[in-house]
């Protein structure tokens, strides 16, 4: 056996990783502070400042309020995250110093002499020298066959074990390994799939469209009708500041942000943020049955005595960490008597394992039905199968082969799996929510029926054996059912595949390296606690728990972001809609904008800054409708055409112009009424204290900025009544049309 030594390991190169799964602190800081709408107001702020009129600028304290607020969380969330990704590291196992230990990956160094089993990823590249492995290349490759590797063969970083153990030399580490020059070929951070970042960037696609013509627009019309530069950019930065919802990008991330933070609370470790968020929309769940609704441990319940007193031998010549060997291992007292020719690691697409031994034969160890055992499985074996009991099978065959073929019959082994708690509520829940559960397994279908029943699965569930159904058959069979067995790591990805193609949003958990393929091509994909490193590579979330009910409380941080930015979304908006809509009118019928910076600043913090803080953070546990740009551009459009129907009113009748400010004001607090339905005891108190904050408001802008009271003619106070009442009426009547159109939903 070859060792490094502690003064070899000192002076290699360590392997580090050059692509960081988060961003940075210096990255994060950059994302927030320079982005294109900061510098848009910032461009508004130069111009203001030339006027003098320094309590204008009152808008860019908010923005920077806000982005620090923004950078804060984001810092404060990958600290966590990062502390997390750090329990959840695979180790590696390596030879040092005349002994095996246990490293990081970013501990393993060039020249290290590194074991290889079962499950694990190869995390750098190299060359084996000891052993026989099995290699899935498919993260790399995009090819999904398998393929053997023999001592001298290369080995890429990135492959997954998927059978056999070995020992590799270490060749290449860090930036100079095979998955890391991929990486920096590719963007270093990749975009996950978002419906909620889709449909905000085609907003503000619009909106950035908009804004350069329309404050040439509005500069150019100031000169026509011969306003001073005061008044140009005043009323020019007015409506521009209104136009730029600066506050709904940073809400966005930042709430995806503290929803990882708040999951990391749970032992839940979310490498994308925007996974949440996917995760709400689910309505297929695909869960493995091993690790995922049983811990991933096994007790030996029963065994032959002729099938224990072999296995005592053949499972000696096996270094196997999966839960069948450890199992088995432990309740087992291993020697090794026998003179072994050939062997071969037990492998998910065979299902089975083989010693070929001197002057005997061949064993082959693994599931019955694979085996091509020459008589049938005892009526009692088949009983613990029903009953969701493992069954392994231990075969002989005078011949020297690698395929089973007439094979006799030594014994059975029958192994228990440990169900995880809350298993039963948590299935119970996702069946009232509408999404519907599928257990996959590569165990008999029977057994898998049988571990599902215990957990509290639905007692009517049928279990399909996968080996037996045709390609024809295959999607009715998927579509139709929710348990299958013996199902293979092609047809895993395949039914989801398929399940997609139905127009499911897809949700995998897995543990185990037949998994990778089906978490890759899942919409999001879940890692459990003892999963290989290979699973906890590609899985968007890894959890740190054996809690099954872990599942619950990230369904519902995912509720909370997308209705909650749902709601507050159409406050943001509303500004923006009034100020596009009114900036055009304005230059069209000459009309004077209504409102200077500061005004709107007012109206901005009390109608859509202070109240969306709040709302985006309390709970939310609604079913996701698949209706966001459509609520949130119905409820924005109304409440804009309503501001934009009352300011037009003032504008005609050439009233005071207090009027236009009290309306903004009163339109953007029934607008927070709206979006903050159901009311509770919490909801209530902020919008007291923001209607308290308005009449603070029209105080300061009267007593302040108009420096005295002016008082309102009979015309003012009809016209301010008029407006009233029908700012009001239209509020409540398309509000009710709103809850009958929900309730109908």
């Amino acid at each position: 056996m070859k060792f490094l030594t502690n003064e070899e390991v000192k002076q290699a190169k360590k392997n580090i990783d050059v692509v960081k799964p988060y961003k940075t602190t210096k990255e994060i800081i950059f994302s927030n502070v320079f982005t294109f709408f900061n510098g848009m107001i910032l461009v508004l702020a130069f111009f203001v400042a030339t006027t003098l009129r320094f309590e204008n600028l009152l808008f860019v304290l908010v923005i920077v309020i806000n982005t620090v607020i923004g950078i804060y969380q984001e810092v404060k969330s990958k600290n966590a995250l990062e502390k997390l990704s750090l329990i959840s590291r695979a180790k590696y196992k390596v030879n040092r110093d005349n002994k095996v230990q246990e490293i990081d990956i970013y501990e393993i160094v060039l020249g290290e002499y590194l074991n290889l089993n079962l499950g694990d990823q190869i995390p750098c590249d190299g060359v084996l020298i000891a052993g026989e492995i099995e290699v899935d290349e498919s993260l790399l490759t995009g090819e999904s066959d398998n393929i053997y590797k023999k001592v001298n063969d290369k080995l890429l970083s990135g492959s997954n074990i998927v059978s056999g153990s070995g020992l590799m030399k270490v060749t290449a580490v860090g930036e100079d390994s095979y998955i890391n020059k991929l990486a920096q070929d590719s963007k270093k951070f990749k975009k996950y799939p978002s419906k909620l970042r889709d449909y905000l960037n085609t907003i503000l696609k619009y909106i950035s469209f908009l804004l350069v013509p329309v404050a040439i627009i509005l500069y150019l019309r100031g000169k026509f009708i011969g306003l001073d530069y005061v008044d140009i950019v005043l009323n020019s930065a007015g409506a521009l500041v209104g136009m730029i919802p600066e506050g709904l990008v940073l809400l966005v991330s930042v709430s995806l942000a503290v929803s990882a933070y708040k999951l990391t609370k749970k032992k839940v470790l979310v490498q994308e943020l925007y996974c949440t968020e996917t995760l709400a929309r689910v309505d297929v769940l695909c869960f493995d049955k091993t690790g995922t609704i049983t811990t991933g441990n096994m007790n030996v319940v029963a065994i032959d005595e002729l099938a224990k007193e072999k296995l005592s031998s053949y499972l000696a010549y096996f270094d196997d960490e999966n839960a069948t060997s450890r199992a088995l291992k432990k309740y087992l007292r291993l020697e090794k008597k026998w003179h072994v020719i050939k062997k071969g690691a037990f492998s998910s697409r065979d299902k089975f394992s083989y010693i070929q031994v001197k002057d005997e034969g061949t064993y082959f160890f693994g599931a019955f039905e694979f085996l091509n055992i020459k008589e049938k499985l005892a009526s009692n074996f088949e009983e613990y199968k029903n009953n969701g009991y493992r069954i392994l099978t231990l075969a002989f065959s005078k011949d020297f082969i690698d395929k089973p073929k007439d094979t006799e019959l030594i014994g059975n082994v029958v192994l228990s799996d440990e169900i995880k708690e809350n298993t039963k509520q948590t299935f119970d829940y996702f069946n009232s929510q509408g999404v519907d559960i599928k257990i996959i397994s590569g165990d008999n279908h029977k057994a898998v029926l049988g571990v599902a029943k215990k957990a509290g699965f639905n007692k009517n569930a049928l279990a399909v054996d996968m080996t037996k159904v045709s390609d024809e058959d295959f999607e009715s069979v998927v579509l139709n059912n929710q348990i299958f067995g013996r199902v293979s790591p092609n047809q895993k990805e395949k039914m989801v595949e398929i399940l997609q193609k139905n127009g499911k949003t897809v949700a995998m958990s897995g543990d185990g390296v037949n998994d990778v393929l089906a978490l890759k091509k899942a919409d999001i994909s879940f890692g459990m606690k003892e999963a290989t490193s290979a699973v906890k590579s590609v899985a968007n979330i890894v959890l740190l728990t054996d809690d099954f009910g872990v599942f619950y409380n990230i369904l519902m941080e995912g509720r909370r972001v997308i209705n909650n930015i749902q709601k507050v979304a159409a406050l943001f908006l509303t500004k923006t809609f009034f100020s596009i809509s009114f900036a055009i009118l304005s230059v069209i019928f000459a009309m004077k904008f209504p409102f200077i910076p500061i005004q709107f600043t007012v109206i901005s913090a009390l109608t859509i800054g202070i109240p969306s803080f709040f709302l985006t953070f309390e709970e939310n546990k609604q079913i996701v409708k698949n209706n966001f740009m459509k609520e949130v551009l119905t409820n924005a459009s109304l409440a804009g055409s309503i501001l934009v129907g009352a300011v037009l009113l003032v504008n005609i009748f050439q009233i005071n112009s207090s009027i236009a400010f009290i309306l903004a004001l009163l339109n953007g607090l029934l607008m927070v009424y709206r979006v903050s339905l159901p009311l509770n005891s919490h909801k209530k108190l902020l919008l007291y204290l923001l209607i308290l904050g308005g009449v603070l408001g029209v105080c300061a802008n009267i007593f302040i900025l108009e420096k005295s009271f002016v008082s309102l003619t009979l015309k003012d106070i009809i016209l301010l009544l008029i407006t009233f009442i029908f700012v009001v009426t239209l509020h409540l009547l398309t509000l009710k049309k709103q809850v009958k159109y929900d309730i109908k939903k």
